[in-house]
């Protein structure tokens, strides 16, 4: 896993972690503005966490889509003062609270990385004409990790505050968020939905 500060800020004390989903870059959300210190985790062909947290008083926490999976595993021992899932949930691959295995593993084998970036963002796309991606063959790989740690980590203990749900989401199946939550609070955005928001806060 690698990470990255979006926003560092001497005088704050807070911290927004900020979970990224598959093929996540720090390009791709350099239009969120945040006084607090933002640092990214992206990049999941490598999974471990290894950062330490204890250096800020206060810390949110926000994961999308995959990221939502991680996050839940790496930090189920951690106190956050908000959680908040965009898109994804705890068990990541699932035949009901995720991606079914068995379309994860076609998506795998038939991966194409212009497809893709048109489902993630759908409409939207051409505000992502400057994003960062891997080339293919990591992005792959990347899937392929994902694979195993989602279906190797199949605790659904992680408790998150707010749920955001995409209605155009093409990528993560929407029942899957509602066969997971209880409360979700609806977008009509696609996969990707962070055009919706303009700073950090707002989550």
């Amino acid at each position: 896993m690698k990470y990255e500060f979006l926003h560092q800020n001497s005088h704050s004390n807070e911290l927004i972690l900020f979970f990224g989903g598959f093929a996540s870059h720090p390009s791709h959300f350099s239009h969120l503005k945040s006084s607090k210190n933002v640092l990214m985790c992206f990049d999941y062909e490598d999974l471990s966490f290894k950062f330490d947290l204890n250096v800020f008083d206060k810390i949110t926490l926000i994961a999308f889509s995959m990221g939502v999976c991680a996050a839940s595993k790496f930090l189920k021992n951690y106190k956050f003062d908000k959680k908040i899932a965009i898109n994804g949930t705890n068990l990541g691959i699932d035949e009901i609270k995720g991606i079914h295995p068995i379309i994860f593993n076609k998506n795998i084998k038939k991966f194409n990385l212009e497809n893709f970036k048109q489902s993630l963002f759908k409409e939207k796309i051409n505000l992502a004409k400057d994003f960062i991606f891997k080339e293919e063959n990591s992005l792959k790989n990347e899937l392929k990790e994902l694979l195993e740690f989602a279906l190797k980590n199949k605790e659904d203990n992680f408790v998150w505050d707010k749920i955001y749900s995409s209605e155009k989401d093409e990528i993560f199946p929407q029942n899957a968020l509602k066969n997971s939550f209880k409360a979700l609070i609806f977008l009509d955005e696609p996969h990707f939905s962070f055009f919706h928001f303009k700073s950090w806060d707002e989550f």
